[in-house]
């Protein structure tokens, strides 16, 4: 696989939008999110997920495709582990739900 420099510019450029929207948009709310808009952030989370990995697939092949998805879902499983031990230190320091986003 050899990307040319607009594909790592838009990739770094896209990165950069989400990782700047979710900062300082989404961080700033000091609020309990419902489950409806954490559900909602979820599955637009993964669907930009998983449009990357089909747009990876599309372009560079099954083989570069299905890299894509195996490290992606591996470093998601990781991620998730990671939640766990976030609430027992949030839950073990007594942070008020408001601020545990």
């Amino acid at each position: 696989m050899d990307p040319s420099l607009l594909e790592w510019l838009l990739t770094f450029a896209g990165l950069a939008a989400v990782l700047g929207f979710d900062l300082l948009i989404i961080g700033r709310r000091v609020r309990e999110p419902s489950f409806r808009e954490i559900a909602g952030w979820l599955t637009f989370y993964l669907s930009l997920a998983v449009a990357f990995g089909i747009w990876v697939w599309s372009y560079h092949g099954p083989k570069y495709g299905m890299q894509f998805f195996a490290g992606w879902l591996t470093e998601y499983s990781l991620s998730v582990d990671n939640l766990f031990v976030f609430v027992i230190i949030m839950n073990s320091f007594n942070v008020p739900k408001k601020y545990r986003q």
